[in-house]
């Protein structure tokens, strides 16, 4: 078989031969790298106008510069890009809170400080990330055939200053979008410079603490940026989180010619915590346990990723660009989780611990030209996309963080490569079409040390390929003046766990077919109200489930989510503006299979909006709310996850050289649930179905009791306060 520490080029390489006719396959997307005279430095279609407030203080900025980028037209009405004026107004106590700026988007965490989020777009619970996907500076996040979920993608090392724009693509209509970019894709894009160096100090509630500092010396021919962080926090349980963090980051830019840019860029982060994991509902409701309190206080982890790559961008004439990017990643998490308490072990406890420890290597290259012909308008994007995994990851039941029998340990060898084209043909003033093409090849190969071990039937040792061709379709109409309707189709997937690909007697499918469809429309009024709306639907052949009591996820029936989406900004000042955004999804089962159709946590309703302030004098600040519906946790829908409504302040002062900020998170101190489950779980003192109380419902044989189900979830936060001093400095 292989060794666990076979470079992952091998693993691209291992399936290649399998798909030979995979060279003529093509297609891209309009939010493909902009055309080369425009010269912007990533993959993104037009901002929405008008952006959040961007009116300078009365001195010279620091790192909310104004940044000019060419206004590309949209492909969908649920495109988007958040600048950072906008995502850096609103609480920010976790990197991925960024993410919340996007319309129909929001993050929660459940097992402390240093795992990664839990992501929710367009009816997905994604868990940590199975059907979003994640990158930075165009460096994929998600992480295939992860120790404790597909798609695993932790954001916690970003440095939110360092962001200069959120770029959203929803649904499965780019080309450029390959592995879990069903529900949708979401690029982070750093800043190449700063006008200015920084200092950040700060702190608040739960023995919160942060420091950041970001140097951008003046070199000429150069634009260098250094910046770190160092944050903790104990967060609001009994048990303290100890959540450690530490980032680092390194990028320089260099103009090779008048046509080339070169830019390099390093990435280092530890972190280190404990977890409160998830209450069981009825111990909180019988009073016999405080909602922030924990069943088991040694659950927690360890994590850290380190990444080098580097972009090459050059002009070809007037109408040409060629786009590289080649990255490396060496990434390791140590996760210590107890979902079922003593359900499986009711001496020692259901403590697991899982293990992932990978190198990834990979490149995009992509190649855009446009051309006229006719009167018609051709713009042009071909590219390939390359990724090798060489992973060793692993189970095992613990206690109080000690090991007691391994359960899962497998080396695996994960590849992928894809190439797409993409014509997005202008045909008259007023309609454009753009067709793609997208073809992707996967290679897995594991090794499981354990199957010897294994029932003598079954087999979870192999090597497998397989084959997806994603074809694409927009028609985009401008009827009037600054109004755009949009008609998109197309094909996505998600790739599933090695492990349970090449498994016999019972694979699962490589990779998992979505369908999407969407109607919108986006228009701006009166120079100051921008308006956005679309009607979607996305059918996936196979939905990933959480499983708890193994920590990891499996493949069930095909889903349906259809959807209305909405939209609006408006430009009530010069200086003053209001949003809002709404989300109304309803996801189910194509086939009921006894126990209801409803697919469990998927998110039904999602509201946000807000008055944001950037006032000439330096005065800025924001006043939002957040109302995350009720939504099922159980498909016959016996259970139910409680919905929330959430009010964040924040409130800042800059002039030149400083800036003072203070944000206030759950403003009106409401009790809500940050994460739910349902799932059958056992306390110490449960020993038969009379145990369970009332809402819950026993689980298990008559002669092996397992359980009760029942909600578990982690509180959210009380009223908490942050704030932050900043020093700017050349």
């Amino acid at each position: 078989m292989l060794s666990s520490r076979a470079a992952p080029l091998a693993a691209i390489a291992a399936f290649v031969s399998a798909a030979p006719s995979l060279t003529h396959a093509q297609t891209l997307d309009s939010d493909s790298p902009p055309v080369p005279e425009h010269s912007v430095p990533a993959t993104t279609e037009a901002p929405p106008a008008p952006e959040p407030p961007t009116a300078p203080p009365p001195e010279k900025s620091s790192h909310m510069q104004t940044t000019v980028t060419a206004r590309r037209p949209f492909t969908a009405a649920s495109s988007s890009t958040v600048r950072d004026q906008d995502f850096l107004l609103r609480p920010h106590p976790r990197p991925a809170d960024i993410l919340q700026g996007v319309p129909g988007f929001y993050t929660v965490q459940h097992a402390g400080g240093g795992k990664a989020n839990q992501y929710f777009l367009r009816g997905f619970d994604a868990d940590h990330g199975t059907d979003v996907a994640l990158s930075v500076d165009g460096v994929p996040v998600n992480m295939v055939s992860h120790g404790h979920g597909q798609g695993y993608a932790d954001l916690n090392w970003i440095i939110p200053e360092l962001i200069e724009r959120v770029e959203v693509r929803k649904g499965t209509y780019f080309a450029q979008d390959g592995d879990f970019a069903t529900a949708g894709a979401v690029n982070l894009v750093t800043r190449r410079n700063f006008e200015s160096s920084q200092v950040t100090l700060g702190g608040g509630s739960f023995r919160t603490l942060r420091g950041m500092f970001i140097a951008a010396p003046d070199v000429e021919g150069w634009s260098p940026v250094v910046a770190g962080q160092v944050y903790g926090t104990n967060g609001p349980f009994l048990e303290p989180e100890k959540t450690e963090r530490y980032s680092f980051f390194a990028k320089v830019t260099r103009p090779l010619s008048e046509r080339s840019t070169l830019s390099l860029a390093l990435t280092s982060y530890f972190s280190g915590w404990n977890a409160s994991g998830q209450v069981p509902l009825r111990e909180v409701l019988a009073g016999r346990m405080d909602r922030f309190a924990s069943m088991d206080p040694t659950e927690g982890g360890k994590s850290q990723r380190h990444s080098a790559y580097g972009t090459w961008r050059t002009r070809l004439g007037d109408d040409g660009e060629v786009n590289i990017l080649a990255y490396a990643v060496r990434y390791r998490l140590d996760l210590y989780s107890n979902f079922t308490f003593f359900s499986r072990d009711p001496v020692n406890g259901d403590m697991i611990e899982q293990n992932d420890q990978r190198t990834v290597l990979g490149f995009n290259a992509s190649y855009r030209f446009r051309r006229e012909w006719g009167g018609l308008t051709f713009d042009t994007t071909l590219g390939a996309q390359a990724r090798g995994d060489s992973i060793d990851n692993g189970l095992s039941y613990a206690k109080a963080r000690e090991r007691l029998d391994t359960v899962v340990d497998a080396s695996l060898r994960e590849g992928s490569l894809g190439v797409y084209a993409q014509e997005e043909l202008t045909l008259t003033p007023w309609l454009r079409t753009v067709l793609g093409l997208r073809a992707d090849a996967f290679g897995f190969d594991v090794d499981d040390h354990l199957e010897d071990s294994a029932a003598p039937d079954s087999k979870t040792s192999g090597v497998e390929r397989s084959l997806r061709l994603s074809p694409k379709a927009s028609l985009v109409l401008s009827p009037l003046p600054d109004t755009d309707l949009y008609v998109n189709y197309g094909h996505g997937f998600h790739s599933n766990d090695a492990r349970g690909v090449v498994r016999l007697p019972e694979p699962v499918t490589p990779l998992t077919r979505a369908r999407g469809y969407e109607v919108g429309a986006r228009t701006r009024l009166f120079d100051r109200l921008d308006l956005a709306g679309s009607v979607f639907r996305l059918d996936l052949d196979s939905e990933l489930v959480w499983v708890g009591d193994e920590g990891t996820t499996e493949a069930r029936g095909a889903t349906r989510r259809q959807g209305v989406e909405a939209e609006a900004r408006l430009k009530v000042l010069p200086w003053l503006f209001a949003d809002a955004d709404a989300t109304l999804t309803r996801a189910t089962y194509a086939q009921n299979a006894g126990n209801g159709n409803a697919v469990a946590l998927a998110p039904t309703l999602i509201l946000a909006g807000g008055v944001s302030a950037r006032h000439p004098s330096g005065v800025y600040g924001r006043l939002g709310v957040l109302h995350l519906g009720d939504r099922p946790a159980t498909e016959d829908r016996f259970l139910v996850a409680e919905g929330f409504t959430r009010v964040d302040a924040t409130l800042g002062y800059r002039r030149s050289w400083y800036e003072v900020n203070v944000g206030v998170q759950n403003l009106l101190n409401a009790r809500w649930r940050e994460a739910q489950f349902a799932n059958v779980s056992r306390l110490s003192f449960e020993s038969s179905e009379a145990s369970c109380p009332a809402g819950t419902r026993p689980s298990g044989e008559a002669d092996a009791f397992a359980g009760c189900e029942d909600l578990h979830f982690t509180p959210g936060a009380p009223l908490n306060v942050q704030a932050s001093a900043s020093i700017f400095f050349h």
